[in-house]
């Protein structure tokens, strides 16, 4: 065992342990992710990006009708750009999603190299941190929300913070811009990692870091809001309680801090702060100092009024869960005991890490076993009707679908969402600038029998005509869509 243990803190199996580690987590993140898509379902946000990929490649503009929005209005992920040209040789959802588990499977790479070369663990104490990496249930769940430009930033962040913490600033630099390319707020967590490069003392470059992070935001809100319209900070409207502008919300927030502080002990943030902290026992509290990049965006995150817990809202919790591990790091070398070179951590407390973090897993992610995710691969006819559904309507078609049906008919210029909840009495709205209508019986459950005769006839007034039903999923064409 000592033998093993001695060949395990050598430097060769630094190079080849996170990197297994990463292949293994990639893997097991991009099946659960395929094979969630492949059971449909996905929904709008997944179908928003196919879309926005698929005018790319089209050589049009990347106006999302699914959200009604530019995808650059969307804190400009100009990253995508780049990444939307590979669906041009792969199949534009895979292209997607295994970009997401990459990126997410990767982080575990910084994270090791941040726990052997800067904070000086040994080998136990950083891989119970990467077994806890690739369990913890907000990196899961971030995993199988769809898509999110966002969770593309994790690795990087990572990347630049173990560089910066180095002093390799060319490093630095060159993974901080690869992090903001896929949001221009995570400008905010950069900047912020520039104060904490001057709390470590190297003012200079922290400094420089403050300016170019907060350069960055207010540049490109300067020009979303100036190409776009109202694009905002975290969201159009996550302020409007605040005020209607930026200065107002801004004059709100500084004269009210007891308002601030109240939205921001919010019973549901308090149970989002307390499962990204407990999967690893809490222990990023014993290093605040390195918490505090993530600080800023995510009280931003929690006071806005944007979804922030469940899938709507696994990409808000980016900046938490990169510096959560990062603070998790420094705690375990703070707690542990310095040898000649090494940091010697008690195993009993790796053991808690790794069991809270397993614990967490089975109660919290998406994928946990309890959720029977082996299943999800498995098309019954359910599915199999909706891509039949999809089969019928022709390329090119304007069409208006149920959430679940969206991404197999994301690729065309005009696709809407039919949001199920609405009177079918007001329904003829949504005959408006569309060929196709596709109605999932399951987006309406609440509908009696009544009622979805009242929403066909609707439909067959607005000189629509039924092309096909099956299994609760029906198309209704106007023409020959």
């Amino acid at each position: 065992m000592l033998r093993w243990q001695a060949r395990l803190d050598a430097s060769t199996a630094d190079r080849v342990v996170p990197w297994a580690a990463a292949f293994v987590l990639f893997v097991l993140y991009l099946v659960l992710a395929l094979a969630r898509t492949r059971s449909l379902a996905a929904g709008a946000p997944l179908a928003g990006y196919v879309q926005a990929a698929w005018l790319i490649t089209e050589g049009q503009d990347a106006q999302i009708t699914v959200t009604g929005s530019h995808l650059l209005s969307q804190h400009a992920p100009v990253g995508f750009y780049p990444l939307a040209q590979l669906s041009r040789f792969l199949p534009t959802i895979a292209t997607l999603l295994g970009a997401q588990a990459a990126a997410l499977a990767l982080g575990v790479v910084p994270l090791w190299r941040l726990g052997r070369q800067v904070a000086r663990l040994r080998v136990g104490a950083t891989l119970a941190l990467a077994l806890a990496y690739g369990a913890y249930p907000a990196l899961n769940n971030l995993n199988l929300a769809d898509f999110h430009p966002e969770a593309l930033a994790i690795a990087p962040l990572l990347a630049a913070t173990c560089a910066g913490l180095q002093r390799r600033w060319q490093s630095f630099v060159v993974w901080s811009v690869l992090a903001m390319i896929w949001s221009a707020e995570l400008g905010l967590v950069v900047a912020s990692l520039g104060l904490l490069f001057v709390l470590e003392g190297r003012r200079r470059e922290g400094a420089w870091t403050i300016v170019v992070g907060t350069g960055w935001v207010l540049a490109s809100i300067l020009f979303l809001d100036g190409r776009y319209g109202q694009s905002g900070l975290v969201a159009a409207g996550a302020f409007d309680d605040y005020g209607t502008s930026a200065a107002g919300v801004l004059g709100t927030m500084v004269t009210n801090p007891f308002r601030v502080l109240g939205d921001l002990v919010d019973e549901a943030n308090l149970e989002v702060v307390v499962g990204l902290l407990a999967p690893l026992l809490f222990l990023p509290v014993l290093a605040p100092r390195y918490l505090l990049p993530a600080l800023p965006l995510q009280a931003l995150y929690l006071v806005a009024e944007v979804p922030i817990r469940g899938p709507e809202g696994a990409q808000f919790t980016v900046p938490a869960v990169v510096f959560c591990f990062v603070a998790a790091t420094f705690a375990l070398a703070r707690v542990g005991r310095r040898s000649i070179e090494r940091v010697l951590v008690d195993r009993r407390l790796l053991m808690a890490v790794v069991v809270a973090s397993v614990g967490f897993f089975a109660l919290e992610a998406e994928s946990s076993p309890y959720r029977e995710p082996w299943r999800w691969g498995r098309e019954d006819v359910v599915d199999e009707a909706r891509r039949a559904a999809a089969d019928v309507v022709a390329d090119g078609a304007a069409v208006r679908a149920s959430p679940a049906l969206l991404p197999v008919l994301a690729e065309r210029e005009f696709l809407y969402e039919l949001v199920a909840g609405e009177a079918p009495e007001a329904r003829s709205a949504m005959a408006d600038r569309v060929d196709v209508v596709a109605l999932d019986d399951r987006a309406a459950p609440d509908w009696s029998v009544v009622e979805r005769l009242a929403f066909a006839g609707t439909l067959e007034g607005e000189g629509f005509e039924l092309l096909y039903r099956s299994q609760g999923i029906s198309v209704y064409g106007r023409g020959g869509s």
